[in-house]
């Protein structure tokens, strides 16, 4: 087997782990939409209505479920309506 042989078989991948690689780029996600905007975590987390505890726990990859807070953060940002 190569190296990267089977880097894209889903079967080798738990849900778990998934769900841990899910979290990582959502935060990631909202982080990088931050900086662009010029945005501190406490002005996002205002502007969210959640604490900035909150907003750098999900940016770190902390948050499950991801889907709440995602759209939370980029309805505040005005990503989505």
């Amino acid at each position: 087997m190569t190296k990267t042989e089977g880097w894209f078989d889903r079967t080798q991948v738990t849900d778990t782990e998934q769900a841990r690689h899910d979290a990582e780029d959502c935060g990631r996600l909202v982080e990088v939409s931050r900086l662009e905007k010029g945005w501190t975590r406490a002005r996002l987390a205002t502007a969210a209505g959640v604490t900035e505890t909150d907003v750098e726990q999900f940016e770190s990859g902390r948050t499950s479920p991801v889907e709440p807070m995602l759209s939370q953060c980029l309805r505040a940002m005005g990503h989505i309506s």
